[in-house]
C-alpha cells in the first residue's frame, strides 16, 4: 500500500507536537478515533518514529528535554539533521518554538538542573 503523505500534511503537522509526544510518553495516545484508515496508518507511522526517538532520548539525553543536548557550554536541538544552537536554554526554547518544532520536557529532574 502506498501512502500519500502530502494528502495529510496538515494532520501530520498537527500530530507532530509536544501534546502528542506527552501522550506517547504516558502511554495514552489513542488513534482509534481517527476514522480515515489511511490517515490512521500514517499517524501510526509517525507515532512509531516518535516513540523510538523518545526511547533514545531517555537513554542518551542528559538534559531531560527532547532533542536537546549540551555542546561546548551551549545547547543544541537536533532533529533529523537540522540543528539549532543557542547560548542559553531559554534562548534555545524560544528558537525551537519559533520554528514550530517540538519542545517537550520528558524528565523534570534533569531539566531543572540546566534551567
Amino acid at each position: 500500500m502506498h501512502l500519500n503523505l502530502a494528502q495529510y500534511s496538515q494532520e501530520i503537522y498537527e500530530f507532530l507536537s509536544a501534546e502528542t509526544l506527552e501522550k506517547i510518553d504516558y502511554g495514552i495516545l489513542d488513534l482509534s478515533n481517527v476514522c480515515d484508515l489511511e490517515l490512521r496508518e500514517v499517524l501510526h507511522f509517525f507515532e512509531e518514529l516518535l516513540t523510538m526517538e523518545l526511547k533514545v532520548n531517555y537513554m542518551e539525553n542528559s538534559t531531560g528535554i527532547f532533542r536537546v543536548h549540551t555542546v561546548d557550554g551551549g545547547y543544541c536541538y537536533r532533529e533529523f539533521g537540522n540543528v539549532l544552537e543557542a547560548d542559553s536554554i531559554d534562548e534555545l526554547r524560544e528558537l525551537v518554538l519559533s520554528e514550530n518544532r517540538i519542545w517537550y520536557v520528558f524528565d523534570d529532574l534533569l531539566s531543572d538542573e540546566i534551567i
